[in-house]
């Protein structure tokens, strides 16, 4: 019987240790349409902090040197919003594909927000 209550019990904190929180993103994904050529389009990626810990951004990198990412230098407490901005400045003419690769102190995995678009001119 002991045995038994302490497998559920084991199965139990396993789930619960599974479902704790990470950071819910509001979205991770924006499509920006139609970018003048040599445009500088604002970006915006809110998440939540729903660890039940504090948390801090590590490092936020675009993958080319067309976009320009900011984050917050403080920790992001339980519960609280935050965002990751950037800016894009569209270059060539075409459809377009970037991402902003995300390191915290949550996870060792990287999170990679995305955007796309198209620039004309």
């Amino acid at each position: 019987m002991r045995k038994a209550t302490f497998i559920v019990m084991l199965g139990i904190a396993v789930a619960v240790v599974a479902g704790m929180g990470s950071i819910k993103w509001k979205t991770t994904s924006i499509d920006l349409g139609h970018v003048t050529q040599n445009e500088v389009k604002d970006l915006s990626f809110e998440f939540t902090n729903t660890t039940g810990a504090p948390i801090r951004i590590l490092e936020a990198k675009g993958s080319c040197g067309c976009t320009n990412v900011k984050f917050p230098a403080s920790d992001i407490k339980a519960g609280e919003t935050a965002s990751i901005t950037a800016n894009f400045r569209s270059g060539k003419i075409g459809s377009f594909k970037k991402n902003i690769r995300i390191k915290t102190s949550e996870s060792e995995e990287y999170t990679y927000l995305h955007f796309k678009g198209e620039v004309v001119e």
